[in-house]
């Protein structure tokens, strides 16, 4: 019995070796630099991928240009073996953080919407790297959360800027993201925005002058994009009529779409195959800046660096955003990166 459970212990532990395996093998794409980042021998993984699909009975990869290239069926045990190593971190992380006293607490300002899933998205990866320190979120709207860190109360915000010369701040800027004008589907504009080619990823350019005639939706004062619409409004020489004010991306694209007006907003917040909206490009194009916002000259520990230098790479996979780093953001990316591309 004593035999038989040893046995199948050590069964599975092969199996998440197994998990380490296959996962390296898809991201590099071919056995040297899976093995060079496990470890092991090239002719070791290739018995056990020899080994793995005659068990399987199926091929999970194969040969394109001297690339291995997972097949239908491959894609799907990468996902579960993805998925297993996923609990197995959490797993040990939250166990490891119940028995060992946490020395740092890195406080963290977001949005509602963006900052705090920005965080939950990066947190498995910073604990690993850190499991002694602990993460809070603040969450709160962008005029709060430069209370916040004006008073010292979070360790930094993340959240969006439009002038990032205020000299109460430092600005780690991440990336640049547009901003654009929402009408209602019934809008005398919208069949031409509906007509540009290539939409909704690719946007018809208009002139705010060319709705003078229709109410706005905005985003309330002390908001980045409010901010944006005023200087747009005000270099325009319109005085628009303004029927609604809110804080919230998602409330404002909900009255754009009953028709109380239109609306600016970030190109994030557009509603993906929604019928009763319509978005243009401006023109000239208005971009906010996406950012860490921290007191001026605060020096950040190596966690906090850490933390935000994840936060950049995760934005660099967003198709919604353009790449933007300022010198402080490719200071803290070169600082990680170079040393991540080591491991």
């Amino acid at each position: 019995m004593i035999k038989e459970e040893n046995e199948r212990m050590g069964r599975e532990k092969m199996d998440v070796k197994t998990m380490s395996y296959i996962t390296a093998i898809a991201e590099e794409g071919n056995l040297s630099g899976a093995g060079k980042r496990l470890g092991v021998s090239q002719p070791t993984l290739s018995v056990f991928l020899s080994r793995l699909e005659t068990e399987l009975g199926v091929d999970l990869f194969y040969r394109e240009k001297k690339k291995l290239v997972l097949t239908p069926a491959g894609r799907i045990y990468v996902d579960a073996a993805r998925k297993i190593l996923r609990v197995k971190d959490q797993t040990y992380q939250t166990i490891y953080q119940l028995t060992h006293e946490q020395r740092e607490v890195i406080t963290v300002g977001a949005t509602p919407l963006r900052g705090s899933i920005m965080v939950a998205q990066i947190f498995t990866r910073f604990s690993h790297r850190f499991p002694d320190v602990k993460v809070e979120i603040r969450e709160s709207y962008m005029s709060e959360l430069r209370n916040l860190v004006r008073e010292g109360k979070v360790s930094y915000a993340l959240g969006s800027c439009y002038d990032s010369e205020d000299p109460e701040f430092d600005y780690i800027i991440v990336s640049r993201e547009e901003v654009v004008v929402g009408v209602p589907a019934f809008h005398r504009l919208a069949d031409r925005g509906l007509k540009a080619e290539g939409y909704p990823e690719k946007l018809e350019s208009i002139s705010v002058t060319e709705l003078i005639d229709t109410p706005f939706v905005l985003l309330s004062a002390g908001t980045t994009v409010r901010a944006i619409s005023d200087n747009i409004f005000a270099k325009e020489g319109i005085y628009p009529t303004v029927v609604f004010e809110t804080n919230n991306n998602l409330v404002l694209s909900n009255m754009i779409r009953q028709g109380a007006g239109a609306g600016l907003l970030p190109r994030s917040a557009m509603v993906k195959d929604a019928e009763d909206i319509v978005y243009f490009s401006i023109s000239p194009r208005y971009y906010l800046n996406l950012a860490v916002i921290m007191k001026k000259n605060r020096v950040l520990s190596e966690a906090e660096r850490y933390l935000a230098y994840l936060v950049i790479c995760q934005d660099k996979d967003n198709p919604m955003y353009q790449q933007a780093m300022n010198g402080y953001a490719r200071t803290l990316y070169q600082e990680f990166h170079e040393e991540e591309k080591k491991e």
